[in-house]
């Protein structure tokens, strides 16, 4: 793939990313579960860092006409403790709480998003030569598939509380 093909890849990656973070953002704004409320905020945050991983690609590649060697240790940060907040404290939030057609709505439309980020950043991995450029494209890849999981678990739990408890917590029907 060459510079000018890639240039336009990155450029539409921003564009999705900074799509992301605008709908997590807002929609946090109008939801009413405290359980979505915070897991969308979560990735509106995590979605302005691949906004900036992005751009900071683009704009050394722009300066030096090479793509750059970025440094995604650390990115990660404290994720595994915050989408952690499906394995902790949900008993406490779901009496508090209640699901709307807003918050599956939501969800929906959420992982139908990361689903195609997923897709794009991996045709775009396929036919990616420079090393650098598919080791951005693979961290995005994985980011993708976080947040996937994340809403997925947040729609299995705001559609079916019993169940997901129940099968959070290890716990099955014995027949």
């Amino acid at each position: 793939m060459g510079n000018e093909k890639m240039m336009e890849m990155l450029k539409e990656a921003l564009s999705m990313e900074e799509k992301g973070y605008d709908f997590y953002k807002d929609i946090t704004k109008k939801l009413k579960n405290e359980v979505t409320k915070k897991t969308f905020s979560f990735l509106a945050d995590q979605e302005l860092l691949h906004v900036e991983n992005i751009k900071k690609f683009y704009d050394a590649n722009k300066e030096k006409g090479e793509f750059p060697t970025l440094d995604l240790a650390g990115t990660d940060g404290d994720r595994s403790k915050v989408l952690g907040i499906f394995s902790k404290g949900i008993q406490e939030l779901s009496e508090k709480v209640a699901s709307s057609d807003d918050d599956k709505k939501a969800c929906e439309f959420a992982m139908e998003f990361e689903k195609n980020g997923y897709k794009y950043y991996e045709d775009m991995l396929k036919i990616a030569k420079d090393e650098n450029v598919a080791k951005l494209l693979q961290f995005l890849l994985e980011e993708e598939k976080k947040h996937y999981q994340a809403i997925s678990d947040l729609y299995a739990y705001i559609t079916d509380s019993q169940n997901w408890l129940m099968y959070e917590e290890g716990s099955f029907p014995q027949g």
